[in-house]
């Protein structure tokens, strides 16, 4: 008997440690869903969401470790990407979508198995081959139809089982979604994606949270990675208008000119589609300088007379066909009724709308009906306190929606005011021939005057450039410009003029023909080539009279008996054939030596 009060407290110690450990969905995800004034939970309750008390098999899949020793390799993890299209509209769809990124070099073959990269090198500069994780060598046993053990393989966490499918062999990954105190289990491949329906969800921010399990062998899923991203849901349509303008200079600061059209383009965020089930959407301006606009169209047009600071506003409502209220609930109407400015979009019965009335080159526009006195003072620029809602021309019921903008832009003075002088602009262009070689041109312009021209000498067809001058124009009191140039050749040339000042640039083109039969203007090159020819030929007289006057001098003298002297000569001594050959390349004159030639050898 002295023993059952310790067998009672450790049969209590065991039953606490029992529930303390038994874990459920919202233990495993760290963001905790406010339960303060949920009730009944959860709240509200999403369409094939499960609450986040099921219970948690955490043996068959363990607990995301923040270090898990299988994980700390050095080949790397996947992570997990999560983003969503918000913010959404309350009634549209939000989307969610989770994409894994690999580590470098790795990749997904056709199975579904993650391999090496062939073609890419690591930080080492190897090429590795083969499988990084390979889920298909364990289908033999584990696959759809060969484990049939539910608490072993092929279920969820909460003990639910796998969807079977015909491409089933590729999603290798479990992936839990957990939001607003409920969890979304699933099957898929390296991205997964879910979409819900936000009518019945709440206004504000929340958080979804995303945990990746990998399909492992021996009966058990390894932690991969998880991730969160925080979306919104609003009663708001989420608007963004685009400002622009031709002319402007500097767009970024929503700066324009006056007296030019300035472009507002709206761009509605709605990734669903939900606004195309809207049975109209008015887009309803107020450009701050004394004028309104309603309209239908997403891209309006505006023009500034006005300098200034201006604050736009824009105002989208979009009109839902609902299911009218019995008609013993409805009170009798009025004909304009205040929108207040926090409580959400209402449903009541529709009331004719104010005859539209034609704007000039507008056909789709109307002016705002006549604002009514309120006593509720304005709100912020996301509040359309001083909205009016107006019934579309039927029997049915609308629920309608709100979009509010509101930017500043700045007017400033067009770049060239209206009293500067405009551009120059060449009207006439004469030409008339001066002297043999230079042509004068009179251009008469309009405009400012230039401050420099120029002139391009082609040939006919205005292709082949041949000669460029420009000048500086002095100041003139009136916008003529008279330029001369030389033609040095016969022919037909074709001259372009151009003129130009700091801001414009005018050009004109005309054509001049200089006729052989005209005085033709004498080359300097001709002119040099005919000095030279004269020059050689005096010289080359003056050469031909000098040589004949040496060939006379210096003629050899052949007597009759120059043979027999010669003879004799030959045999007087060794040195005979040297003088024979002084006297063959050095003749000289045989009278000088007449007499020495007549001697007889002893």
């Amino acid at each position: 008997m002295e023993a059952l009060p310790y067998i009672f407290l450790l049969a209590c110690a065991c039953f606490v440690y029992q529930a303390d450990g038994r874990r459920t969905y919202s233990d495993m995800f760290p963001h905790k869903h406010a339960l303060a004034g949920k009730f009944p939970f959860p709240i509200p309750p999403i369409p094939g969401w499960d609450p986040d008390t099921n219970p948690w098999d955490d043996y068959l899949y363990p607990p995301l470790n923040p270090k898990p020793k299988e994980l700390m390799h050095r080949r790397g993890k996947p992570k997990v990407r999560l983003t969503s299209d918000s913010p959404a509209l309350n009634g549209s769809c939000i989307s969610f979508t989770a994409k894994l990124e690999y580590p470098p070099c790795q990749k997904e073959d056709a199975s579904g198995n993650l391999v090496w990269d062939d073609h890419c090198e690591d930080a080492n500069g190897q090429v590795r081959s083969g499988y990084v994780y390979n889920w298909t060598s364990w289908l033999d046993d584990y696959g759809f139809g060969k484990c049939t053990d539910m608490t072993k393989c092929n279920v969820f966490p909460d003990g639910k089982p796998f969807p079977q499918s015909n491409d089933w062999r590729r999603k290798s990954y479990v992936y839990v979604w957990h939001t607003m105190g409920q969890y979304y289990e699933t099957c898929d491949g390296s991205s997964s994606s879910l979409t819900i329906n936000t009518t019945s969800i709440p206004l504000g921010a929340d958080v979804m949270e995303i945990m990746v399990y990998r399909k492992r062998e021996r009966r058990k899923y390894s932690p991969l990675t998880t991730d969160n991203t925080v979306f919104y849901v609003t009663d708001k349509i989420p608007v963004v208008v685009n400002i622009s303008q031709r002319a402007a200079v500097n767009e970024s600061k929503n700066v324009f000119f006056r007296g030019e059209d300035v472009v507002f383009k709206v761009q509605l965020h709605d990734p669903s589609g939900y606004l195309k089930t809207a049975a109209a959407i008015d887009y309803i301006w107020d450009f701050r300088d004394g004028n309104q606009l309603v309209t239908h169209r997403e891209v309006t047009t505006h023009t500034y007379s006005s300098l200034g600071s201006m604050s736009v506003k824009l105002v989208v409502e979009a009109a839902f066909p609902v299911e009218c209220p019995p008609a013993a609930s409805t009170t009798t109407p009025r004909s304009f009724t205040p929108l207040p400015p926090t409580v959400p979009p209402s449903t009541s019965r529709p009331f004719p709308r104010s005859s539209p009335s034609a704007t000039t080159g507008s056909p789709t526009t109307e002016p705002l009906p006549p604002t009514v006195a309120s006593g509720t003072p304005e709100a912020g620029p996301a509040t359309p306190a001083s909205l009016l809602k107006r019934r579309l021309n039927s029997n049915g019921c609308f629920r309608y929606a709100y979009g509010t903008f509101m930017g500043n832009i700045t007017i400033i003075e067009p770049k060239h005011a209206l009293n500067t002088q405009p551009n120059s602009r060449i009207v006439d262009v004469s030409a008339a021939r001066v002297t043999k070689t230079d042509i004068t041109f009179l251009v008469k312009c309009l405009g400012s005057i230039p401050t420099s021209a120029c002139t391009i000498v082609s040939d006919p067809s205005c292709t082949q450039v041949r000669n460029i001058m420009c000048d500086d124009v002095p100041p003139l009191a009136a916008c003529e410009v008279h330029l001369r140039r030389t033609f040095l050749e016969p022919g037909t040339y074709c001259v372009n003029i151009t003129l130009e000042d700091s801001s414009s640039m005018a050009l004109a083109s005309t054509t001049v023909t200089i006729n052989k039969s005209q005085d033709t203007p004498v080359s300097k090159t001709s002119h040099t080539a005919e000095v030279v020819l004269s020059s050689s030929a005096v010289l080359v007289a003056v050469f031909a009279f000098i040589a004949y006057l040496v060939y006379k001098r210096y003629r050899v003298y052949r007597p009759i008996r120059r043979s027999l002297v010669e003879d004799a000569c030959g045999h007087a001594g060794v040195g005979g054939p040297m003088v024979r050959l002084r006297e063959a390349l050095f003749p000289s004159s045989e009278e000088s030596r007449h007499l020495l030639t007549e001697r007889r050898p002893l």
